[in-house]
């Protein structure tokens, strides 16, 4: 279903089980979200836009605009349209490696060379699970995350036939514990702890103990075949993505940004998390767990974040828990980004998911399509 507007992209209509003002929502807001992404969709900075809204477990706002496909024709961008998530699969990879710790299979300050060899040297040994899990452990920041004019990739893995080696190789950013710096190879390792730990591929134990016990069946590693025509791209490249295999003998598991998802999905996921642990009867996590992911881990412990000063960064296990100065989300609202180009946020207080897809060429994090989303969002609650 579309709605028409002159001069604007059409809007389409997703599932919704109740009304903006049934779950206490200004619809107003809702307008003024829709033409923030119509601008910006104009403006040429972005592909698309979509989103959805939960309050109280109920969905209030499912809609999508754009083009599904950035470099040639595709049709429109649908609410149940999937897309690349990026980074926030790495929710899913730590709520994988808390669902061993409650198991008695790891446990948070275990180090990490009790399981991986490699991990068996003077400058590795003392870093641990907790380490990888709040990127405190030092090792392989992302690529540029220094600013650096001319980053490496993400690791020298090039003469390398083992790709554990090549992550650690050259000297650690920092010791264990002493700073913040974001690693998706250090997610990769985790991917490989639960890989050891469980006798299966990282895929597969997030599918088998998160993906359906929740019921997401349009989230994927590998998207089948028959869903290619549905997935969100943006460059030729993600096209090319959709052929090759996210499940490779010696390679890296893509733990850190693997996963393929829908709005509707991501909710699901984002639900389980805000009713600590569970969705529709099916429990994932304890809600002791959620309670601890949750939480603020880190003290008097500094991030550089891509430019941004951080004297002290507020950091749960995986799940980010800063905000940025002037924002209207709750403070105890927790969430994952993934690539600047996806967004899920929770907040307990006000009992609201939020999750959004800003698919762009753009180079470079773009705030208006990430951060004034979400402002615009919050500040519709009443």
């Amino acid at each position: 279903m579309a709605i028409e507007q002159q001069h604007a992209s059409p809007i389409r209509l997703g599932h919704t089980d109740a009304s903006p003002s049934e779950v206490g929502f200004d619809a107003g807001r809702l307008e003024v979200l829709d033409r923030h992404f119509q601008q910006l969709i104009g403006d040429g900075k972005l592909q698309a836009a979509s989103y959805l809204l939960a309050r109280h477990g109920k969905i209030f706002a499912h809609k999508s605009m754009g083009r599904r496909v950035g470099f040639k024709d595709g049709g429109d961008l649908q609410p149940d349209s999937l897309r690349r998530i990026a980074s926030t699969t790495k929710a899913f990879t730590a709520v994988a490696v808390m669902k061993l710790v409650e198991d008695g299979k790891l446990y948070l300050e275990q180090p990490v060379s009790a399981i991986l060899p490699e991990f068996d040297t003077p400058l590795h040994k003392t870093i641990t699970v907790f380490h990888l899990l709040t990127h405190t452990s030092g090792i392989c920041p992302d690529p540029g995350y220094y600013l650096e004019p001319y980053p490496r990739g993400w690791w020298n893995a090039s003469e390398q036939d083992n790709w554990i080696k090549g992550v650690l190789s050259g000297p650690p950013r920092s010791k264990p514990g002493e700073f913040y710096n974001y690693s998706s190879s250090g997610y990769g390792i985790l991917g490989e702890l639960i890989g050891r730990v469980t006798g299966m591929h990282y895929n597969d134990y997030v599918e088998q103990s998160i993906i359906e016990p929740l019921g997401m069946d349009r989230t994927f590693f590998d998207v089948p075949e028959q869903f290619h025509d549905e997935v969100c791209l943006v460059v030729p490249f993600d096209a090319e993505r959709l052929t090759s295999s996210t499940k490779q003998p010696g390679k890296m598991p893509r733990a850190g940004g693997g996963l393929h998802s829908t709005l509707t999905d991501l909710w699901k996921f984002g639900q389980m998390m805000l009713d600590k642990g569970a969705f529709r009867g099916s429990r994932v996590v304890s809600r002791k767990t959620v309670e601890a992911m949750t939480r603020n881990h880190l003290f008097k412990v500094p991030a550089y974040a891509w430019g941004v000063q951080i004297p002290s960064k507020n950091y749960g296990l995986g799940l980010n828990l800063f905000l940025e100065r002037g924002e209207l989300k709750t403070p105890a609202t927790f969430s994952h980004e993934g690539a600047g180009r996806c967004a899920l946020h929770i907040d307990p207080v006000e009992q609201l998911v939020a999750v959004y897809f800003v698919p762009t060429a753009h180079d470079g994090f773009l705030p208006e399509s990430i951060i004034h989303p979400s402002n615009i969002i919050w500040s519709g609650l009443r």
